[in-house]
């Protein structure tokens, strides 16, 4: 238990404080203006993002990115949550999160780690994340929201500054191409060289440029709960059952080939063996929708000739095994068919999302065999070095 003389003391040697917290005993953290804000910041932005909060938070979990001093990570602890963790990249607001948590004696985690290091695979997903005043932070907007969206299982909640509303332009309709598109204004903020906080400011959207990029980073719903002082908040909702409608524009596959061989007889029976592993954010169905099997993801083939000219982009299909999550992987067995004519041939493997889309059409890398059809009665064995490969195979 640290006395009050020991508390004011470590007040002050972790100076400065933009977060004011509550120690008790009419101690808090901040008595003076960091950059102009309030004496008792985030107090005002509070009374908006607790009326987002369920009042009872037992049973939830949440993510509070670049959390500073923990303000919002603590007000959620004493909601009742349950696992709480803190993150920020500044290794003093870290510090400072420990102390208080010290202090107040909750039990709540903080780890020093950047937006762009958030990774489902490592650290699961939160029922609910906060990402509060750190949008307009973020030299890569996309990626940063993309990887919110990747540990957020149900909500995010954004507290933001944003285009100055009365000088921004409005949103319009205008053809790319053959397609008429929406175009939303956002304004990048040039620092001077001699900023001090030259790389902390990079892109101020308006209110429509960022539901926009919300939509098409994957989520379902979003909700815009205030407008005010050149600041916006927004809950963005996930749908309760993970068929998330924006799950395509996350389809990454990293696919290697476990057993296959580079020569074959014309017409002979071809069985490949590939570990396909999920690196995108969404959950692969093993199953789709109707009798289409709409939304399915499904091993596929193309066959060309070695010189990239297409002889089928349909050569053949084969099942996941089960849904795979972010980050798992499955060994899948495809069987095809060798083409009738003796020559050098391309099978060009991909994961497809049935009636949606091929994963290279979202930039996912496709995995390319080569393959020789040897003349009737010829037959060349697989050397032992080549039997397992994990790319192109040469003959």
């Amino acid at each position: 238990m640290m006395t009050r003389k020991e508390i004011l003391a470590e007040l002050k040697s972790l100076e400065p404080w933009f977060h004011s917290i509550d120690l008790g005993g009419g101690i808090t953290t901040k008595t003076v203006s960091v950059m102009g804000e309030p004496v008792d910041h985030p107090h005002e932005p509070w009374q908006v993002i607790q009326q987002c909060l369920p009042r009872d938070l037992h049973g939830k979990s949440l993510l509070d990115v670049g959390c500073n001093a923990g303000f919002y990570s603590f007000e959620a602890k004493r909601r009742g949550a349950g696992h709480v963790l803190g993150v920020d990249g500044q290794r003093h607001h870290i510090r400072q999160a420990v102390f208080v948590r010290k202090v107040l004696g909750l039990d709540l985690e903080f780890r020093r780690m950047n937006v762009y290091e958030l990774d489902q695979r490592r650290m699961g997903q939160f029922d609910i994340t906060l990402a509060l005043g750190l949008i307009y932070h973020l030299k890569h907007l996309v990626l940063a929201l993309e990887n919110l969206y990747n540990v957020t299982r149900e909500t995010l909640i954004i507290e933001t500054a944003i285009m100055p509303p009365e000088r921004a332009p409005a949103s319009f309709s205008h053809p790319l191409g053959e397609d008429q598109m929406r175009l939303h204004p956002l304004a990048l903020v040039e620092n001077p060289r001699d900023a001090k906080e030259q790389v902390f400011n990079w892109f101020l959207p308006s209110v429509e440029a960022l539901q926009a990029l919300l939509r098409n980073t994957g989520f379902d719903s979003i909700e815009v709960i205030e407008v005010k002082n050149e600041r916006a908040v927004l809950i963005c909702q996930k749908t309760a059952d993970g068929s998330e409608q924006g799950a395509r524009l996350h389809y990454l596959a990293a696919l290697s080939l476990e057993a296959g061989a580079p020569s074959c007889q014309p017409e002979e029976e071809l069985s490949f063996t590939l570990r396909v592993k999920n690196s995108g954010l969404t959950r692969w169905p093993a199953q789709g929708e109707g009798p289409s099997d709409k939304g399915a993801i499904h091993l596929g083939a193309h066959l060309m000739h070695a010189n990239d000219e297409e002889i089928s982009w349909d050569y053949g299909r084969a099942n996941l095994p089960q849904d795979l999550e972010p980050g798992a992987e499955a060994v899948i067995g495809i069987i095809l068919r060798a083409p009738r004519e003796p020559g050098r041939y391309i099978v060009e493997f991909d994961m497809v999302s049935e009636y949606v889309a091929w994963f290279e059409d979202f930039s996912s890398a496709t995995l390319r065999h080569e393959l020789v059809v040897k003349e009737q009665g010829v037959r060349y064995a697989l050397p032992p070095s080549t039997r397992k490969t994990t790319g192109k195979i040469s003959c």
